[in-house]
């Protein structure tokens, strides 16, 4: 065969490719089915102020128990975790703000409660502790979907879009030192 035929045979199998690669990414998107509307700027400082408080409360809590922490490997990254989540709940109630919005939302007093005493207590081991966190997130995926959901529905909003998926990533690592931390303090696991 010539160099000429070769060439020929090698862009249409390139050009091949590409359209497989086409027809699979529509077949996907068939199969999903529509996708939701974007939400309405009401339904992005709702959820943004969901979240907010609920950082805000990660914050307080993650301070509770730093100070009972008797675990050092423990105490030095709980104080990460705690300025990421405090940082996290200023940048959504900043994001709020911008988008027209009064950050208002609280955790309900009965969960506030819990968190602090169950964060705050002598009583129980950070081993405990470390273990019920991860109890309450056992799939790390999961728990970040609905952030990444959120923010995949956001194009016309690349700001909160881009803001959503950096804290996700946080999130994602504080989640992943919590399900190392349950390792190291519970080997037998």
């Amino acid at each position: 065969m010539s160099q000429a035929t070769l060439k020929r045979i090698d862009k249409a199998v390139k050009r091949l490719a590409r359209d497989q690669e086409a027809l699979r990414e529509r077949l996907a998107r068939l199969e999903r089915g529509p996708e939701p509307p974007a939400p309405s700027t009401e339904q992005v400082i709702h959820f943004l102020d969901r979240f907010r408080a609920a950082e805000a409360l990660g914050e307080a809590s993650l301070g509770a128990w730093i100070a009972v922490c008797r675990t050092d490997c423990l105490r030095g990254g709980l104080r990460t975790v705690q300025m990421r989540e405090g940082s996290h709940a200023r940048l959504l109630a900043d994001r709020i703000k911008e988008l027209g919005g009064t950050p208002a939302c609280e955790v309900p007093e009965e969960q506030q409660r819990a968190a602090m005493e169950g964060a705050a207590s002598a009583e129980k081991s950070d081993a405990q502790k470390v273990a019920e966190f991860v109890g309450r997130f056992p799939d790390v995926e999961a728990a970040l979907r609905p952030i990444f959901e959120l923010a995949d529905r956001l194009d016309g909003d690349q700001e909160t879009q881009f803001l959503l998926r950096t804290i996700a990533q946080d999130e994602r690592s504080t989640l992943e030192f919590f399900g190392e931390a349950c390792r190291l303090l519970h080997p037998e696991a």
